[in-house]
């Protein structure tokens, strides 16, 4: 059971928060740190991180805890300020975990969200008004029904759910989707970075593994992560097919029968290079690589008629042009065309299983039980979700395991100019120089629209009146962003609330490749033009180009930090988490992508990667549901 927070729960968050923030920190500011504390998904670490502020404000505990005999609430900001900088550095995990946890809830809540710090960092807000229109689907109203029918019900609507549904609807079956969060379209995308968080992202965009190390970002709304996510769609490189076929002893991934999935999803969701104009953001990482003659390439994108202009970089909060070729418009539709039924709201708690066959799922619907029965069961709700599911369904094994996560982080540049990082395309340019490192496992770079919530939680925090400083610069921040191919092998559980708890630790190697990108990213700013770089490394690791060696000391301070809870580590692609292999020793699901465990429940999404894609997954992830669907239509025709 969730502990409720006390009014001296709320006034603790506001004491941090003010030394947190300083002049920046507002009334409403701790208020948004409860209700971002409410949307955690681990009951445990919400209730751990409420019962650490208690302790810091009973005087026992804040002797204890601050070496003072003095309530947290009591203390004004610069007490609160002291208290917050010896926390960051103490030998405590826990101390540096809380101090953590409270930076990033603050930081988000103050920066988030309209008022004056979007004035003075001269950030505009949404820009234009909302389309207009009407909705282009009709979920189903199921209210005063208990239970529905169909031949197959699948769960999740992004990109694995959505083709899956289509591909399913269209060969002839009775199909139910089933979608966590909400129906939210055109005319709804307000384009406010806080509320868009809390609305379109999973848990509020407040999951983060066990430790808080990596903070996972996964869409959860109607059409999943493609309603959010920059719509880059490559398909999966050549060397990383031979690898999963090799792995997982599946023909299909290197004999170009997988190739083709990709090819009739990327003809369906339009994949073109024609809509990658580029804004600042990418034509300052474009300059700076040429200038060092590495690579550069224009993205594909899954995206028609984009206008790409200045709002483009806010459709990490939803399209309103319906550029953007989503599940939602676009796999959905045909699935809702083909008579598929659509539920929004629906929590999948439980697989329904009887004699070793799946035969429905079990749904919270607004606090409501519901059951649906079903011939099959297609889980697609993503590598946290989908594991989560078949783990609270009973299932073991290799369910949860060979977790990858993408742990991205980056370098950035202030330039005299303005850069204005939250404008523009999504996503124009990237670089593969480096990923020929280790076998094929090295870094990307790319960038990516920065808004200011975001950007106030990545930025170092030294003190309050130096991250206020550096967020006083935020419009001329440039950010070339590093997306490691991960070896490292995390694995997903469940806590007693059968909520995902995510365990993931940075590998050496990985660290080590990771910081290499990082040194290198560091160069193509300093190239562009830059005149100071810094890493996301908590505190502050930066120099100026100008300065003789400035760039090798910078380096070498890097590299003695390492990034294993040093730096700021985000993760945009999980996968893996139920990967295929016709061996149920290393694999969870088989060559056709159903259980290992159990009959007529397949998995079609991100979990089912047998390692990293390396590059950005979407384009994969339909392709991989797009042959599950044909396999599952020739078992269940």
């Amino acid at each position: 059971m969730r502990a409720v927070p006390t009014r001296s729960t709320v006034a603790t968050f506001a004491a941090l928060a003010r030394g947190a923030l300083g002049p920046s920190y507002s009334p409403e500011v701790p208020q948004r740190m409860l209700a971002m504390l409410g949307q955690v998904a681990s009951e445990a670490e919400a209730n751990q991180l409420v019962g650490a502020l208690r302790v810091a404000d009973s005087r026992a505990g804040a002797l204890v805890m601050t070496g003072r005999p003095v309530p947290v609430s009591w203390l004004g900001e610069r007490d609160a300020e002291a208290v917050i900088s010896a926390w960051r550095t103490s030998p405590i995990p826990q101390q540096r975990q809380l101090v953590d946890s409270v930076l990033a809830l603050a930081l988000a809540s103050a920066y988030g969200h309209p008022g004056p710090e979007w004035d003075r960092m001269g950030y505009p807000g949404p820009m234009n008004a909302a389309a207009s229109g009407s909705a282009r689907l009709e979920p189903l109203d199921i209210r005063g029904e208990s239970q529905l029918d169909c031949d197959v019900i699948v769960v999740g609507s992004g990109a694995g759910g959505g083709c899956v549904a289509a591909e399913l609807a269209g060969a002839g079956f009775d199909v139910i989707v089933v979608e966590r969060g909400g129906y939210f379209h055109e005319r709804d995308f307000h384009h406010l970075e806080g509320d868009a968080l809390r609305d379109l992202y999973l848990y509020g965009a407040t999951l983060a593994t066990v430790g808080g190390a990596v903070r996972i970002l996964a869409g959860s709304a109607l059409g999943g992560g493609t309603l959010v996510n920059y719509s880059t769609s490559f398909k999966t490189p050549d060397h990383v097919l031979r690898e999963w076929s090799a792995l997982s002893g599946i023909e299909a991934f290197a004999s170009g029968e997988f190739e083709q999935s990709l090819d009739a999803a990327a003809e369906r969701l339009g994949v073109n290079t024609d809509s990658s104009a580029a804004g600042r953001r990418d034509e300052v990482m474009e300059e700076g690589l040429k200038k060092l003659g590495w690579h550069v390439d224009l993205l594909p994108r899954a995206v028609r008629g984009c206008a790409q202009d200045e709002q483009c970089g806010y459709c990490g909060f939803g399209c309103r042009l319906g550029a953007k070729q989503s599940s939602m418009r676009t796999y959905l539709e045909d699935a809702a065309g083909a008579g598929a039924r659509i539920v929004v709201g629906a929590h999948a708690r439980k697989v329904r299983i009887a004699d070793g066959r799946a035969c429905g799922l079990e749904l919270d619907v607004e606090g409501r039980a519901f059951k649906v029965a079903a011939g099959a069961v297609v889980v697609a709700a993503g590598a946290i979700e989908t594991p989560a599911l078949l783990l609270r369904s009973g299932l073991g094994g290799e369910v949860g395991r060979h977790l990858r996560l993408h742990p991205g982080t980056g370098v950035l540049g202030l330039f005299e100019d303005e850069v204005r990082p939250w404008e523009g395309t999504l996503q124009a340019r990237y670089s593969s120089e480096f990923r020929h490192w280790d076998d094929n496992y090295g870094p990307i770079l790319e960038t990516v629209p920065v808004h200011p919530g975001a950007a106030a939680a990545a930025f170092p925090w030294v003190s309050a009146e130096h991250h206020r400083r550096f967020m006083g610069e935020y419009g001329r921040v440039g950010l070339v962003a590093v997306l490691p191919r991960d070896r490292s092998s995390g694995r997903l559980r469940i806590g007693r609330d059968g909520n995902p708890r995510v365990h993931y630790k940075l590998a050496a190697d990985d660290e080590r490749r990771v910081g290499r990108g990082v040194i290198n990213a560091a160069r193509v700013m300093e190239a562009a033009g830059a005149y100071e770089v810094c890493s996301l490394h908590d505190g502050y690791l930066g120099y100026r180009p100008d300065e003789p060696g400035g760039h090798d000391r910078w380096a070498a301070a890097t590299e003695s930090a390492g990034y294993a809870r040093k730096a700021t580590l985000v993760s945009y692609h999980q996968m893996g988490s139920c990967r295929m292999g016709v061996d149920r020793a290393s694999s969870a699901v088989d060559a056709s992508n159903e259980s290992h465990e159990v009959k007529s429940l397949f998995v079609a999404d991100s979990s089912c990667f047998p390692t990293a894609s390396g590059v950005n997954p979407m384009l994969t992830v339909y392709g991989i549901a797009h042959r599950a669907a044909q396999k599952i239509t020739e078992r269940l025709g």
